[in-house]
This record gives structure tokens, C-alpha cells and sequence, in this order.
């Protein structure tokens, strides 16, 4: 194939989003999405290797020396119904690309096009992962992350979408991105019986109105107090009638922090904190954490390595700089704990918001987004 322009790619890799997003797929269901991707590769003389542990999605390696310089693309999309006033809109009812991931993959696959004939003068490798399953629990990163994939892996990179900010300006954040999302499940297991007897019971329902208190205040009292953990329930469930106490009740919530020491450390406390309470009250409680993903943390190395390379390019006024990290969380994370790694939002304002049928984002976000993304991964793939 002859050199491909960055026109040419920008024109391509719009094309490829509309089409993408007129077609989604919920997370590791993406068949079509993969296959799709293996073409268009295939087409340029590149490969998208499969994963071991999963059946859609895949990584694409170009370059044969140095160092892997990782770029992350999710693909799958959510459970939502489009609006249908939407120019360019879901043909696959029930289901849409409602959180940027269509434009992810797009700039995933423009980094391919784009390299794909330049990277053999370069210090190091390319990787794209392009990675199923991220808005399930556990995601798709938690089995991406266990491949043996990552050998030589210098610095692992990610864009998402940003409906907040204007396009062609971009977030950056030093430190804490999102925040872990752990499920926590508690199980109270006690004598139940009859409401005119709570005597001859173990009370299990006013006995976890104690626990949800005094629990919250161990936490409070656990962490170091300037910084952030957050413990909520969602749901509380025991018993099937008004004049019988349960014998058993399901506490279900999420804890989250942006430090993943201190998740580390407050996980099997709050274990030992439930064996102690159940003790106490001559009871049984477990604690289980069905899924976990931990905090994304940008690296200080490449904040600093994206910032003078935005200065360098006369660009400083299209980074902005934000000190509030989000509650929310995203399976980057399994990534970022392991490798410097580095977080960044895309502006695409438009309309609506992340996660709801009425996001329409600015499609001037893909040109901006791919000329910022290729310009600084150069650097680092030019990196000794």
C-alpha cells in the first residue's frame, strides 16, 4: 500500500466512526466491531492478534525495536436506546455507543494508518489494545491485563471523550484521575422468628443499621483524613413479610478512593472490622468484593512529557489543567497500576451527557484528537 496521507486517514477514520456508531455492540459481544477492525488492518499488511481469555477485541503491533509504547481503545458500546433525532444514529435497538467509544476506537485505528509507514525510523514499537468489555465488571482490561502481552511495555496511553469542553481542548490531570470502584457485598447470617419475640432473635435488620453506622465511622477513622474514601449502599434486602425477622440479610454498595494504598489496605480491615462486629453481637457476617477495579493515576513523567510537548507545538492554551479527579471509575486503571501511564480527556462538546441517549458529541473532536495524539506519541516512540 502506498503512504496514506493524514487527510486521507482523518477522512477514514470519521467514516469508520459513523459507521461504528451506527452499529454498536455491548460489552465482549463486539464480534462484528473486531472484525470489522481486522479488515481495515488487514488492508494496510497489519495483523490484530487475538487474546487468549477473550473472543473479541484484539491488540496490533507495528515496529520491530525499542520499547512498546501502548495506546488503549475501548470498544463496546451501552445498553441505551438513541435519540432518534440524532443525525448519525444507532441501527441496533436498545443499544448505542453512548460514551465516546466509537471515537476511541477510530483514534486507535488512525494511529495504525498513521505510523504503519513511518515507525521503522523510530527508537521504539507501537501497540493499540483494542479492548472489549470496559463498561462491564469485572472489564475487560481485569483479562487483557492477565494476557502475556506486556513484556517490554514502556508507558501505556488513553483518550476519552469530554462532553464538558469545547473540542480541540484537552483535560489533563496530575495524579488521581478516576476513582476504584470495588463491590462490596455483606452477607448477615443470624436466628431469626417471630416479631412478637425479637428477644428469642438475633434482630438482623436493627442489627445492620448498627453495623452501617459504626462501619462508616471506622472508615472515617481508618484513613488519613485529606484523602478521599467513600463507602455508600445501594441496596438492603432480608425477609418477605411484616411480622417475621430474617434469618438473613444482603447489603450490597461500592466503596471508592483515589488511592489505591489505601484501597489495598481498607479492604481486608473492613473484613476484620465485620468479624469483630459479628462477635459482638453473636452472629455471622462475610464480606465479599465480587469486582474491584482500582484508581486511575496519570504518571508524573508523562503529564510533564505531555505538557512540554503541547508547549513545544504552541498548544499550551489547549491544555488545561484540572485538580479534581472523577468519582467514577474506569478499567484503565488495571493498566495504569502497573506501567506509567497517562490519562487524557478530548473535548467534543456537544450535546447531552456521557451514558444517556441524548450524547451527541462535536465530530471536530477526531481531527484535533488525532493530530494532538500523533504528534505527542511520536515523541515518545522517537524516545532513546
Amino acid at each position: 500500500m502506498g503512504k496514506i496521507t493524514g487527510n486521507e486517514i482523518i477522512e477514514r477514520i470519521i467514516h469508520f466512526r459513523r459507521d461504528l456508531h451506527k452499529n454498536p455492540e455491548l460489552s465482549f459481544q463486539e464480534k462484528k466491531t473486531t472484525e470489522n477492525i481486522a479488515s481495515i488492518l488487514q488492508i494496510e499488511g497489519l495483523t490484530l492478534n487475538s487474546f487468549s481469555t477473550l473472543d473479541t477485541g484484539g491488540y496490533c503491533d507495528i515496529g520491530d525495536k525499542g520499547k512498546i509504547i501502548c495506546f488503549r481503545s475501548d470498544i463496546d458500546a451501552l445498553p441505551i436506546t438513541e435519540n432518534d433525532s440524532h443525525e448519525i444514529k444507532s441501527l441496533t435497538p436498545g443499544i448505542m455507543h453512548a460514551c465516546g467509544h466509537d471515537y476511541h476506537t477510530a483514534l486507535g485505528l488512525g494511529l495504525l494508518l498513521h505510523f504503519n509507514n513511518s515507525i521503522k525510523t523510530m527508537n521504539n514499537r507501537l501497540r493499540v489494545i483494542f479492548q472489549p468489555g470496559e463498561e462491564a465488571a469485572p472489564g475487560g482490561a481485569e483479562y487483557v491485563d492477565r494476557e502475556d502481552i506486556w513484556d517490554d511495555v514502556k508507558y501505556v496511553i488513553t483518550t476519552h471523550v469530554c462532553p464538558d469542553v469545547k473540542a480541540g481542548n484537552f483535560v489533563i490531570n496530575k495524579g488521581a484521575v478516576q476513582s476504584s470502584s470495588t463491590q462490596v457485598k455483606i452477607i448477615f447470617r443470624g436466628k431469626g422468628g417471630h416479631t412478637s419475640r425479637p428477644d428469642e432473635t438475633e434482630d438482623l435488620i436493627l442489627i445492620a443499621a448498627h453495623f452501617i453506622t459504626q462501619l462508616k465511622s471506622f472508615i472515617s477513622g481508618f484513613a488519613d483524613p485529606r484523602k478521599t474514601i467513600v463507602l455508600a449502599f445501594g441496596t438492603i434486602s432480608a425477609g418477605d413479610t411484616h411480622n417475621i425477622i430474617p434469618d438473613e440479610l444482603l447489603l450490597r454498595g461500592t466503596l471508592r478512593t483515589f488511592d489505591n494504598e489505601l484501597l489495598a489496605n481498607i479492604l481486608p480491615a473492613i473484613r476484620k472490622f465485620a468479624e469483630k462486629f459479628a462477635r459482638s453481637y453473636g452472629l455471622e457476617i462475610s464480606v465479599e468484593y465480587p469486582t474491584s477495579c482500582p484508581a486511575t493515576v496519570n504518571s508524573e513523567i508523562l503529564v510533564n512529557s505531555y505538557l512540554k510537548y503541547m508547549e513545544a507545538a504552541g498548544k499550551s492554551d489547549k491544555v488545561f489543567i484540572s485538580d479534581i479527579p472523577s468519582m467514577g471509575a474506569d478499567d484503565f486503571a488495571f493498566y495504569s497500576r502497573r506501567f506509567p501511564a497517562l490519562y487524557l480527556l478530548s473535548g467534543g462538546e456537544g450535546k447531552g451527557n456521557l451514558h444517556s441517549s441524548t450524547l451527541e458529541l462535536d465530530e471536530g473532536l477526531l481531527p484535533e484528537t488525532f493530530n494532538m495524539l500523533t504528534g505527542f506519541m511520536e515523541k515518545l516512540l522517537d524516545e532513546k
